[in-house]
């Protein structure tokens, strides 16, 4: 095997102290080494890969020798976390999951989206004299969004409802403060609470006869077991944090882009009108910063490109490295959703919910969620910058300047 291959080239060593403060590193590496070269993270050896095009080509090609890296949920959840799994246990679980998924779930819900939304930056805003705009004020403000939205979504449950409170203070206990990897007392108690929670929704049957979620659906079907249901559980979880990031990068943006959300402000009111300015502001935002990198774990030698790749390896695929490159977005580094606009992207250019088996299949809930968050924000609010600055490298991924916040003055006083 060895002698079919190299190493890939590259002596950069401690990526994971580095990269904390320079953002940009893994392209000057590339400048150097090629779009495939090493590094050394967290004491092991990793290989990094940037291009769209090979990056899928890689997971197809090794697909069954790569183990997805991801938050271990296998001592609450019988099989594991979906993304983990394998074969035909995961052609199967990924299938009951897509025949649950159901556009009507957001458009349905889109004025309790809506009206979540409103009432969470309204008490924002009617707060300011007490929280001083403080980033831990805001951050709250979206939490409580982006869980209530997913919960809505995923497991119909009615805002203000018994069951959708209990679901809120079991999430908060679940991940009060981000998402928990190392499994402890306090998420076991919660997780349970909230599969019980669950599991009586799910007895109890929908509320007008007909399943509108996609708790209800699998459960309509005869195909809700502890593994499907601990992966919603779990869904959730992580995507709340994902959903709140992606509102506060969008925040930053709208916040330092005033002519862009003024003439969002400006496009059709109606949930289900076209909003093509607010979709490409949110494709951008996906673009410039939420999608970062897909992690996998190799379990077998494996030669790719002639650069040898030894069992053991951690190789990361890069997707915001990957989605700079120049020739397929000019300016890359420039906040510019009018490239979105009248323009579709091949997914070897543009991939920002993953390239292989394993793409996350929830990328229409983040764009109808983060529509919905972005749509309100700017109808109703002007929104300035507190405390801006440079992004910096949080617990997983890179965030808004620390203290970043906005103030959010009611649009119809500025008017």
């Amino acid at each position: 095997m060895f002698a079919r291959g190299k190493l890939p080239p590259g002596t950069l060593d401690g990526l994971d102290v580095l990269e904390k403060s320079e953002r940009t590193i893994l392209l000057k590496q590339a400048a150097l080494h090629g779009p495939i070269f090493r590094a050394t993270a967290y004491d092991q050896f990793w290989v990094i890969l940037i291009g769209l095009k090979s990056g899928r080509r890689f997971l197809r090609e090794h697909a069954e020798h790569l183990q997805p890296v991801t938050v271990q949920v296998d001592s609450l959840v019988p099989g594991g976390f979906m993304r983990q799994m394998r074969g035909e246990t995961h052609r199967q679980y990924r299938r009951a999951l897509i025949r649950a998924l159901a556009p009507e779930d957001l458009t349905d819900r889109a004025s309790d989206l809506e009206r979540l939304v409103t009432e969470s930056l309204r008490q924002y805003a009617a707060t300011e004299a007490e929280h001083r705009g403080s980033s831990v004020a805001y951050i709250t403000a979206l939490t409580t969004i982006a869980t209530g939205m997913l919960i809505q979504v995923f497991f119909g449950a009615a805002p203000g409802s018994p069951r959708y409170e209990r679901l809120l203070r079991g999430y908060h206990e679940l991940g009060p403060y981000g998402m928990v990897w190392n499994i402890g007392d306090r998420q076991r108690k919660a997780f349970a609470e909230i599969s019980a929670c669950l599991r009586e929704h799910a007895a109890a049957g929908p509320a007008a006869g007909v399943p509108s979620s996609i708790l209800e659906r699998m459960h309509a079907e005869g195909v809700l077991d502890d593994t499907l249901l601990g992966n919603l559980i779990y869904m959730v979880e992580m995507g709340r944090y994902d959903t709140r990031a992606l509102f506060r990068w969008m925040s930053r943006y709208a916040a330092t882009n005033p002519e862009l959300t003024d003439a969002i402000a400006r496009e059709a009111t109606a949930a289900e009108s076209p909003s093509p300015l607010a979709e490409a502001f949110v494709l951008e935002t996906l673009r410039m910063d939420q999608s970062e990198r897909l992690l996998r774990r190799v379990e077998r030698d494996l030669v790719f490109d002639g650069h040898f790749i030894p069992k053991g390896s951690m190789v990361r695929v890069c997707l915001w490295e990957s989605h700079k490159a120049e020739e397929t977005f000019p300016e890359a580094f420039r906040f510019h959703p009018e490239r979105f606009l009248n323009r579709e992207y091949a997914s070897d250019q543009f991939a920002p919910f993953g390239l292989d088996h394993h793409q996350c299949p929830l990328g229409n809930v983040a764009m109808k969620t983060g529509l919905t968050f972005l749509r309100t924000l700017c109808h109703e609010y002007t929104v300035a910058p507190l405390q801006d600055g440079e992004a910096v490298r949080g617990a997983y991924h890179w965030e808004p300047a620390t203290g970043f916040s906005v103030r959010l003055q009611p649009r119809a006083q500025v008017l």
